[in-house]
């Protein structure tokens, strides 16, 4: 039985240089330590899925350097937008990772779904978004699927992130059931480990490769956890194995 095996990383809010910051972290460093913690996990070869906010605020130099970056690594990687991105930018500076909406591997697809909406924090899937996604289940009606996406489809307990859930979660959730083989979703923006079943599909929240939010919080309040990724291994039959590794050498001290 073969195993593919992801790194899943997200809201990286990079700068357009290497010395950027936000929230007086220098998120550049705090992405290096992220990918170091990948490699000496043995998971350096491991395809990455980034799932969005990959610039702090669609910086066009934020995009160049991840691409230069992830080149100089020979990393494979997947990736979308997120709230503080800029699609347009992603897919002329990312040049040497171009735009994938559909991975396939094995008895695997992993579809790169777009929640982001222009100028808004919250998340919603657009009408030509979700016509993409009924045409690629339809023609994957064979394989395991694994949804990756930025914004959250659940609620996850803590207000004032709440109300940035995907607006049309409900058609969300009924096309993704129909299909019958939809496994997981996985996502990031609410900078947080959270994992969840989503009447029989599972979600995976993941933390930033930056500055945490703390769980629970009624109003925008920052953690203290530091920076992370999540491992994903999709087994051929279908079984999701994950987890959440932080790096723990790393002291974030993040200010509001």
């Amino acid at each position: 039985m073969t195993v593919l095996k992801l790194a899943q990383i997200t809201d990286l809010h990079l700068g357009p240089s290497i010395n950027s910051t936000c929230r007086d972290l220098q998120t550049y460093k705090t992405l290096q330590s992220v990918l170091t913690a990948i490699n000496d996990d043995g998971r350096d070869e491991h395809r990455l899925l980034i799932t969005g906010d990959i610039a702090s605020d669609a910086q066009s130099g934020a995009y160049q350097l991840l691409d230069q970056l992830l080149l100089s690594k020979q990393k494979q990687a997947l990736w979308l937008p997120g709230n503080h991105d800029c699609m347009d930018l992603m897919q002329k500076k990312l040049k040497n990772f171009p735009f994938i909406p559909v991975f396939e591997a094995n008895h695997w697809a992993i579809i790169m779904l777009d929640s982001s909406m222009m100028g808004q924090p919250g998340g919603m899937i657009s009408q030509s978004e979700i016509q993409r996604l009924e045409q690629h289940l339809a023609e994957m009606a064979d394989k395991y699927i694994l949804v990756a996406m930025h914004h959250s489809p659940i609620e996850v307990g803590s207000y004032w992130v709440d109300q940035h859930r995907t607006v049309n979660y409900r058609q969300l959730y009924q096309l993704l059931a129909s299909h019958g083989k939809v496994k997981a979703v996985i996502n990031g923006h609410i900078h947080q480990q959270y994992e969840s079943d989503w009447d029989g599909i599972s979600v995976y929240s993941t933390p930033s490769t930056c500055f945490q939010f703390e769980p629970k919080a009624a109003e925008f309040t920052l953690g203290d956890q530091p920076p992370a990724y999540r491992w994903i291994d999709l087994h051929d039959d279908g079984h999701v194995n994950t987890g959440v590794r932080y790096v723990t050498s790393f002291c974030s001290n993040a200010k509001a």
